[in-house]
């Protein structure tokens, strides 16, 4: 167990940590993580920023319900949508433009709502 429930960045300062420093880490650690990612799965990216957002709305804040939801959802959407890329039009459609075609509309959406509160 933490000795602090979730510690703001002056709690933290005032605890010793260099917090301008872990901030780099972690960003530059994040960049590098979702770099690879992306390198090895293609631009599938959005499935990754639309079906948590989707699965939160269907099962709530639980992770426990979450994470195997947003799983499932998954599956499908990019069953579908490799589906419907391969089957569509006379040729194949690289996934990534079709999840970006459905994503980004979805993802405007969210960051809209957001913004409003």
């Amino acid at each position: 167990m933490s000795p602090c429930p979730p510690c703001g960045e002056e709690e933290a300062r005032s605890m010793g940590v260099n917090t301008r420093q872990v901030r780099f880490w972690v960003v530059l650690a994040s960049t590098l993580i979702t770099a690879s990612s992306v390198s090895v799965a293609g631009m599938v990216g959005w499935v990754g920023l639309v079906i948590p957002h989707l699965g939160r709305v269907i099962t709530g804040a639980n992770f426990n319900e979450l994470i195997p939801a947003s799983a499932l959802l998954g599956a499908i959407y990019l069953l579908l949508v490799d589906n419907i890329a391969r089957n569509a039009w006379s040729v194949e459609i690289p996934i990534g433009i079709l999840t970006a075609i459905i994503g980004v509309p979805f993802f405007l959406f969210i960051y809209r709502a957001n913004a409003k509160r």
